[in-house]
């Protein structure tokens, strides 16, 4: 299963918005104008689109890779999520990534031999049960921002 950072911001419904940025909205080629204020490297999320609501970091030259091109009025939100954040996702990230699959609790053959975290009923542990306590401090009860 991959995870990313977006999946975490979803879970705690924390964007850490720090601004909001309401316009006529452009992707071109990936390219998203009017594109004043933003910075290659932010983390934005887009409302109000058809195509490409969403959570993104922004690519060289304020770019969303992979985005549809489109026109749209709405709203797109300056995410400012905290560097403690940032490395908890990426550790989130490594353990999902270790996980693999979570179909088999055990399996081994020959001399290989792996076994998943489990809960008490026996069944794999997920990645927000695993992290629970971390992700803690960071949740909201409700979220600002509307994915």
């Amino acid at each position: 299963m991959t995870i990313s950072v977006p999946d975490l911001m979803r879970e705690t419904r924390n964007f850490f918005p720090s601004a909001a940025l309401d316009a006529s909205w452009t992707l071109q080629g990936g390219m998203l104008t009017p594109s004043g204020g933003l910075c290659p490297g932010d983390w934005v999320a887009v409302t109000g689109s058809l195509y490409n609501n969403g959570v993104y970091q922004l690519a060289d030259g304020v770019s969303i890779p992979g985005a549809v091109d489109e026109s749209w009025t709405g709203r797109v939100w300056l995410l400012s999520p905290p560097a403690d954040f940032l490395a908890l996702a990426g550790e989130v990230i490594a353990w999902a990534a270790q996980q693999g699959s979570q179909q088999a609790v055990k399996e081994s053959f020959g001399a290989y031999s792996r076994e998943l975290a489990t809960d008490a009923a026996g069944k794999p542990i997920t990645w927000q049960a695993y992290f629970a306590e971390a992700l803690k401090p960071y949740r909201r009860m409700y979220t600002e921002v509307k994915l």
